[in-house]
């Protein structure tokens, strides 16, 4: 058993995630460094979690089994590395390093956080409720940062052209914004717990400013994340006013729910996301339905005409959806086709077979990372790689349909929405598994999850 306090320090890694993310920006920003705060402080962290798990080895059986799945996947790393060596030209090395060290972060992180959570709930720690509190932190920080940077005017820009939206002082705004929606169904969960009446309903607050500076983004993300967790929270606190006893505090919370929905319906028009979906739809083509006055020239009265009903291809609505990347999409699966069947089996490595950039330009991935995953580590990798994630977020689902009575809570709903967001984003705008920063959300929710659950145990 490791010192209780040093368990709790390890697990307070979550809450300056948006702090290393700041100094990120600074580092690349002001001085202009290669490797950031950022990849060093992550790095050494991730060191920590392996050498966590070591010890844990040398006593628990579970620990065991896991570095031995880690010794596996450090294995078919380095086949993929030796096989694209001999068959990428160009191949650069440190560019496959970097994203390799991506790729581990989260199944490290995974198993190391459900180490700790197991160790935490043993000496009787309610690790459910240390987790909320320091995502809610964590939601503090952002919110504070977004708000103060865009009224300083000192934010970032989201878009450099055409599009409106703001990243804070945070770099990547893919990274910030998957961040936010995963982190949102928590303040939800901490707004919900604390409020029992009107009058306590300013426990909200975190999840409303948390709200505001997704909207700020003017990502389809950002917009999505913030409808998705009022529908659900409204949906579960209807259903458990209805099943578990019509209480005042469920009723009083799908109220404030309600009207936090009522309100971002009627903003919505104000917003950087409707401004730029108009914009998206504009660079595509696609003319807007619009109504024109014209006089009749056989009665001379006025009338109105309206323009013919635009038809949007099947390639246009793929972009409105994946910005583009349906297109790299397609590019990665022709690559895939040709390639020997080496690298089908152990993958094409980063940014697939890519051909000798041009100057200024860099080797691109397709930012799905299900897909990125996939051709990257190949049919055997991309298989041991997900396998750990498939398995256990299998069992949960099953014990939660089969436990339903007791399972359908705010928290496990709340953080279970959490975690489909994180699938979600991953599996259409990326950034979650191949972004640590995001990474390690979804490994704290996943892993305590499954501690709480005693499926892990």
């Amino acid at each position: 058993m490791l010192n209780h306090r040093t368990l709790l320090v390890l697990l307070a890694f979550l809450v300056v995630q948006p702090v290393i993310d700041v100094m990120t920006t600074a580092s690349i920003l002001i001085f202009n460094l290669n490797i950031t705060v950022g990849v060093i402080l992550r790095v050494l962290f991730m060191g920590i979690i392996l050498l966590l798990l070591l010890k844990l080895a040398l006593k628990h059986s579970m620990a065991r089994k896991y570095i031995f799945y880690l010794i596996g996947l450090a294995i078919l790393l380095i086949i993929n590395i030796v096989v694209n060596m001999n068959l990428k030209d160009p191949y650069f090395l440190f560019k496959e390093l970097k994203f390799y060290n991506k790729v581990i972060y989260f199944p490290i992180l995974f198993l190391g956080f459900s180490m700790i959570y197991l160790q935490l709930k043993q000496s009787r720690t309610e690790i459910m409720e240390k987790t909320t509190s320091y995502f809610l932190y964590a939601s503090i920080f952002v919110s504070v940062v977004f708000i103060v940077s865009y009224f300083t005017g000192t934010s970032l820009s989201n878009y450099s052209h055409t599009k409106t939206g703001y990243t804070g002082w945070f770099f990547a705004g893919n990274e910030i914004g998957a961040i936010m929606a995963i982190i949102l169904p928590v303040t939800a969960l901490y707004a919900i717990e604390k409020t029992d009446s009107l009058k306590s309903s300013f426990h909200w607050i975190p999840f409303i400013l948390l709200s505001i500076s997704m909207l700020f983004l003017g990502t389809k993300v950002g917009y999505g994340g913030i409808v998705i967790v009022l529908i659900a929270a409204c949906m579960s606190l209807f259903i458990i006013y209805l099943t578990k006893g019509r209480m005042r505090k469920t009723r009083v919370n799908m109220l404030v729910s309600l009207f936090l929905l009522a309100v971002l319906a009627v903003s919505t028009p104000f917003t950087p996301v409707f401004n730029n979906m108009y914009a998206h739809v504009d660079l595509l083509g696609i003319k807007i339905q619009q109504e024109e006055e014209k006089v009749d020239q056989s009665t001379g009265e006025f009338g109105i005409e309206e323009e013919e009903t635009p038809k949007i291809s099947e390639a246009q609505l793929q972009n409105l959806v994946f910005s583009s990347r349906e297109k790299y999409l397609a590019d990665y699966k022709t690559d895939f086709a040709d390639a020997p069947i080496l690298q089908k089996v152990f993958g094409l490595g980063f940014a697939g077979n890519y051909e000798m950039p041009d100057p200024g330009k860099e080797p691109k991935m397709i930012e799905m990372d299900f897909y990125d995953l996939f051709f990257s580590l190949g049919i055997v990798g991309f298989l041991y790689l997900m396998a750990p994630f498939i398995y256990y977020s299998i069992r949960f689902i099953w014990y939660f349909i089969t436990n339903i009575k007791q399972t359908f809570t705010i928290p496990y709903v709340m953080y279970g929405v959490g975690f489909i967001l994180a699938v979600g984003i991953g599996a259409t705008a990326g950034h979650v598994f191949t972004a640590p920063a995001v990474s390690i959300y979804v490994a704290a929710i996943l892993s305590m999850l499954l501690v709480d659950s005693d499926i892990i145990e």
